[in-house]
């Protein structure tokens, strides 16, 4: 230490038990709360990330589809039948001709409990609400009694009426990927 004369130090007197040479304790539970603090933003903010890649990945596909089926009606005679297509008749410029077709199926009770426990899975998403509004309730219930009455395979007509009601309610809810993904859904099924 040069400069410093610690000759001139030595008589002074210091009154060390006025000093608190401990770090206050307030200091380390503010950290640990401070850090708790920024995980919870942290996780949030990676909740929400996670949240917005999956509706964004989930409206591409949307639009990808979409527009793989206004490309394919551009280039001709395109016709896209579901999966649930039976019997089905395609009649392209006959003047004069007509046609009958009675069709009846039964509903496959197995595949309908897939389609409503895959809808019941779209509750616990947050949009669910926001994309029913006052009638999420009326929703979730129609399905959980759909699910009941499939599972004791009642009255397939009231079974189907039950999957109109839920198609007319997404329908009602139309622009929600939510509502999309419910009424894509029951398009596979015949509801008569």
């Amino acid at each position: 230490m040069s400069g410093v004369d610690l000759e001139k130090l030595k008589g002074l007197q210091f009154d060390v038990s006025k000093v608190n040479f401990e770090p206050p304790r307030y200091t380390i539970a503010q950290s640990a709360i401070d850090d708790m603090n920024k995980r919870t933003q942290q996780i949030t903010v990676d909740l929400t990330r996670a949240r917005e890649e999956r509706d964004a990945e989930e409206l591409r596909r949307h639009n990808e589809l979409i527009s793989a089926l206004k490309e394919a009606g551009e280039k001709g005679a395109t016709i896209v039948i579901g999966d649930n297509a039976t019997g089905i008749q395609i009649q392209q410029n006959s003047t004069g001709t007509s046609q009958n077709m009675t069709n009846t199926i039964g509903l496959d009770y197995a595949q309908t409990l897939k389609v409503l426990e895959e809808i019941k899975g779209y509750f616990d998403f947050p949009k669910f609400q926001e994309t029913f509004g006052e009638n999420t309730d009326n929703v979730k219930a129609v399905v959980e009694e759909t699910i009941k009455a499939a599972q004791d395979k009642e009255d397939e007509n009231l079974i189907k009426k039950s999957l109109r009601v839920i198609k007319e309610l997404a329908t009602g809810a139309a622009g929600s990927l939510i509502a999309s993904g419910i009424l894509s859904l029951l398009g596979t099924l015949n509801t008569g």
